[in-house]
């Protein structure tokens, strides 16, 4: 007995010392596939560089600075003069909290970490769930670049970004919970910060469900198997996660909140990411086609099994991202746990190389190199000489949707924001609509919100009536932006 119990041991012993007389060349050469995870990681950075500020992020920021101040969780709406004083119940409350904070502690340089940082810490989890499912390094480099280049289509500084690694994580401890149950033990807290930072939680929940029910059936041999948690564990884990979720400042009131923005109509049809996805972009078309063409192709042309508790999240995804682009990065996540187990290719035979590192800085280099917008610069289309100008004089504004997410930035309050559900209950989003689109005169409604500035873009409808009502008059113009002024 004691014989035996010494071996393993002994074994990895040998090993050890196996690899350390290897010879050093062997030892720091690195895969090919190495090289699409580089790829994967530097794509989003590379748009982060390039990209300032803009939409969501500028009220996520200050709705955390509010909170910072006030030391308190934000309950009611404080930035508008529409609906100022209503219940507010927000999901998202932690992430606002903490991307305030980074900003206060680090500097404009936090906003890198809370895009770029967080796509590339999910392209990690897509890799090591790949590996531990059995996927080469090869096929793990072109996954990774699936899930980097979705990614980087909807990188932003929203807590969505939160939300994709979190389903990465997920997914890669259920894996890891098929060899040791005691990693669910990760879910409660992994669905306490989840259930605090976006109601994308939801969608974890359903993978948990999702799991269960696989429990239920058990499991499956064939072409399309399944090997889930046991039916008891995987209760526990369903359990234990969605009473996590109530460990916040609403309780039950996330749930009306998530449930509420994701069957919004009105959000639906004003949003874009809400909307179904335009084909006609190359870079959507490339991250959803190529994805079912090599299923379709391993369905067809291999006899391979199928993984079906994966194949079904990636279908269920699919459906949803038809009916809403937002769900194309939660898609390309979940497909590569499931193309994990399923590669084209029965062995690679490309060896491990150092040419890996020369090719792999060149990449980098590649990708980073060219001018760099500074951290925390809002984007071009955001009317910043305007807004400056509006600073220097009191009065209620009246801007676009967009627009109005930089005015919660610098402390003005606005008609409606980027909180769009908050304002579609009593007719206020409807208000803005309409004058927005010139579907009614907009001056009674403009007068009943004592609004005395207009920032609107020059040759909008709203800019081109205003430029002949004799109620307003031009007090600023640029070539993005006008501003009008109620005449007294």
């Amino acid at each position: 007995m004691r014989a035996a119990a010494a071996g393993p041991p002994a074994l990895a012993d040998a090993g050890r010392q196996g690899d350390r007389r290897r010879p050093l060349r062997a030892r720091l050469a690195l895969p090919v596939g190495v090289l699409g995870v580089v790829v994967a990681c530097c794509m989003a950075w590379r748009a982060a560089l390039r990209s300032g500020v803009f939409d969501d992020t500028f009220w996520h920021r200050a709705a955390g600075v509010w909170m910072l101040q006030h030391h308190r969780v934000i309950t009611h709406d404080v930035f508008s003069y529409t609906v100022h004083g209503r219940s507010w119940i927000s999901p998202e409350w932690g992430y606002d909290v903490v991307l305030a904070q980074s900003l206060r502690t680090f500097g404009a340089g936090a906003l890198w970490f809370w895009s770029a940082g967080l796509a590339t810490l999910t392209v990690l989890a897509v890799v090591v769930r790949c590996r531990l499912a059995g996927a080469g390094w090869l096929w793990t480099g072109l996954l990774a670049i699936e899930a980097g280049a979705a990614l980087t289509l909807f990188l932003d500084d929203r807590p969505q970004m939160v939300s994709y690694l979190f389903l990465a994580v997920l997914l890669l401890v259920l894996t890891l919970a098929r060899g040791s149950t005691r990693w669910l033990w990760a879910l409660p807290v992994l669905f306490a910060l989840w259930a605090n930072l976006h109601g994308s939680f939801l969608l974890g929940l359903g993978v948990l469900a999702l799991e269960l029910a696989s429990a239920l059936v058990g499991p499956v041999r064939g072409r399309l198997w399944s090997a889930p948690l046991g039916r008891r564990p995987a209760a526990l884990a369903l359990g234990s996660a969605a009473g996590a979720t109530l460990v916040n400042p609403f309780g039950p009131g996330v749930y009306a909140s998530a449930f509420g923005v994701t069957f919004n109509p009105t959000v639906r049809q004003l949003i874009t990411e809400w909307q179904s996805p335009d084909f006609h972009d190359p870079g959507i078309l490339a991250v959803v086609v190529f994805p079912l063409v090599v299923t379709v192709a391993y369905l067809a042309l291999s006899d391979g099994r199928v993984p079906a508790l994966e194949l079904v999240l990636a279908g269920f995804l699919l459906v949803s991202l038809l009916d809403a682009e937002r769900f194309i990065p939660y898609f390309a996540v979940a497909w590569c746990a499931a193309a994990a187990r399923t590669p084209p290719l029965r062995a690679e035979t490309l060896r491990p190389t150092l040419l890996v590192w020369p090719v792999a800085v060149l990449l980098g280099v590649g990708f980073l190199a060219g001018p760099v917008v500074a951290p925390g610069t809002p984007a071009s289309s955001v009317p910043v000489s305007a807004v400056a100008w509006l600073g220097q004089h009191r009065g209620r504004i009246f801007s676009t949707y967009l627009w109005n997410d930089y005015l919660d930035w610098v402390g003005r309050q606005v008609f409606v924001d980027g909180r769009t559900e908050l304002y579609t209950d009593d007719g206020v989003l409807s208000s803005y609509l309409a004058v927005a689109d010139l579907t009614e005169d907009p001056d009674p409604v403009l007068r009943r919100h004592d609004v005395r500035y207009v920032l609107w873009p020059p040759g909008g409808a709203l800019a081109r009536y205003l430029d002949h009502d004799q109620r307003w008059r031009v007090v600023w113009r640029s070539p993005g932006a006008e501003v009008f002024e109620a005449v007294a």
